[in-house]
């Protein structure tokens, strides 16, 4: 990502999410706050004003499918999906006395911003790239609100672990959950280790860490478009961390954590559709681990 641009990635998941709100089928899916804040998002700029235009133009939502089916079949409710399940992970956790949640590579995701002002008594705090935080904060956060904090790292020249540590609002003392959700891929074995590392450093309390993760293409190849590759490369991004289903325990225990949940996609056509035919993208789920 340039310095001062954000990522488009970004935009195309705020307008995946939408398109997907779109369609009456998977409308219950996404939520009224969600859709009002990915539209400001959206409106906020050049390029996203054009992505909400798209939405509303039935040559575009005619040509989704077939674009998926070239790229990755079924993302775009694969977006949706995977939100759901962490969004009810974290209510679920701040129930449980949770009282610090911290996004990381946060992008344009819209939880943190949405709970805070549900949950005046548990702190939020969203990372990321200076530019997507920028943004961010000027499309959706017009006032200040107490219990949302932001803090830009640019994870290029910045270490996680020391930024955070001397981060006025961060609280070692807090019950923790850490999130990263569609990030890991982006890097390499040794920084995935060395993130799984440093959380356990940063907290001196309860801490469960959700995270998403992609397996090998090759484990799951209908769910990879012949121009998938091409794009990637247009786009100047490289998947780098992936890992079979099947080792992932394993990979948690030589880290000292502990898996307690896999939400897979099987999993999210049981919760969420069980009586509705649809694409379903494989080849990323989640993990709660401890």
């Amino acid at each position: 990502m340039k310095e001062d641009k954000v990522s488009s990635t970004a935009l195309t998941v705020l307008q995946g999410i939408l398109y997907t709100a779109n369609r009456k089928k998977f409308s219950h899916l996404v939520t009224d706050d969600m859709k009002e804040a990915c539209k400001k998002i959206l409106k906020s700029s050049k390029e996203g004003q054009k992505r909400l235009k798209q939405l509303d133009n039935k040559v575009f939502n005619l040509s989704v499918p077939i674009i998926e089916k070239l790229m990755i079949p079924g993302i775009t409710l694969h977006y949706v999906l995977r939100k759901k399940y962490i969004e009810e992970f974290v209510r679920e956790a701040i129930k449980r006395g949770f009282n610090q949640i911290i996004n990381l590579g946060a992008g344009f995701d819209t939880l943190a911003y949405r709970l805070s002002q549900e949950f005046n008594s548990v702190d939020f705090i969203e990372i990321d790239h200076p530019a997507t935080q920028v943004h961010k904060e000027e499309a959706l956060i017009k006032t200040k609100i107490d219990n949302l904090h932001i803090l830009s790292v640019d994870f290029s020249k910045q270490n996680l672990e020391d930024e955070l540590k001397k981060f006025k609002n961060f609280d070692s003392d807090k019950k923790t959950i850490f999130i990263s959700e569609g990030v890991l891929m982006y890097l390499n074995e040794d920084s995935v280790r060395d993130l799984f590392n440093s959380l356990k450093k940063l907290t001196n309390s309860d801490m469960e860490f959700i995270f998403t993760f992609i397996e090998p293409m090759s484990e799951n190849r209908d769910s990879y478009g012949m121009l998938l590759n091409l794009y990637l490369k247009i786009k100047k991004e490289h998947l780098f961390w992936n890992i079979k289903k099947g080792k992932i325990a394993n990979f948690l225990k030589s880290l000292d954590y502990e898996q307690k949940f896999l939400i897979d996609t099987d999993s999210f056509k049981e919760m969420y559709l069980p009586d509705i035919q649809a694409t379903l993208h494989r080849g990323e789920a989640i993990v709660v681990a401890k």
